[in-house]
């Protein structure tokens, strides 16, 4: 299996699980890892172009990490990554807007779902002007990424003492 960008975390730690302890050492963020049901769930739907987002870490950089252990070439300076912005930002504060729904997809992951239908089930529910928080125990990249796509605005505040909060806003 060649590792890229676009490799799923949990398909690289299935072929290659001496790598998990190297892809932990980019970043913090990571540390999540060792939750099982966060494996079973979000590590398969999350590539390594989106954990790069979460743990602020430049996905050449840490790509190329894996491929070197894994005893791959190195993807070279050709690679360029399909967005020029390759991290989430955090926010300082809270959206001015009030919180107009609120959910909490902790429950929902460690029961071994996705919380992705729930969360854009809410999201859904949104007037224009509407702030929507959702809660999880790690930067929800891969929900990040869909709902900006949708149109949807999205910030985040950085993780404090395990807890993230996302807010959601209809544009």
């Amino acid at each position: 299996m060649q590792i890229t960008p676009d490799t799923k975390v949990s398909e690289l730690l299935k072929e290659y699980p001496q790598l998990e302890d190297l892809l932990k050492q980019h970043s913090p963020a990571f540390a999540a890892l060792k939750n099982p049901v966060l494996r079973r769930t979000v590590a398969k739907v999350t590539s390594l172009q989106q954990a790069a987002k979460v743990g602020g870490v430049n996905i050449v950089e840490m790509v190329d990490a894996l491929r070197k252990e894994a005893g791959q070439s190195p993807l070279g300076d050709n690679f360029c990554p399909d967005s020029e912005d390759i991290r989430i930002p955090f926010s300082e504060k809270t959206p001015d807007k009030i919180v107009t729904h609120r959910l909490d997809v902790r429950p929902i992951i460690e029961a071994g779902d996705h919380p992705k239908d729930q969360v854009l089930a809410l999201a859904n529910e949104l007037k224009a002007g509407d702030c929507m928080e959702f809660i999880s125990s790690f930067p929800p990249t891969p929900l990040i990424d869909l709902l900006q796509k949708k149109g949807y605005l999205v910030t985040m505040l950085a993780p404090d003492k395990g807890v993230v909060r996302t807010f959601v806003e209809r544009k």
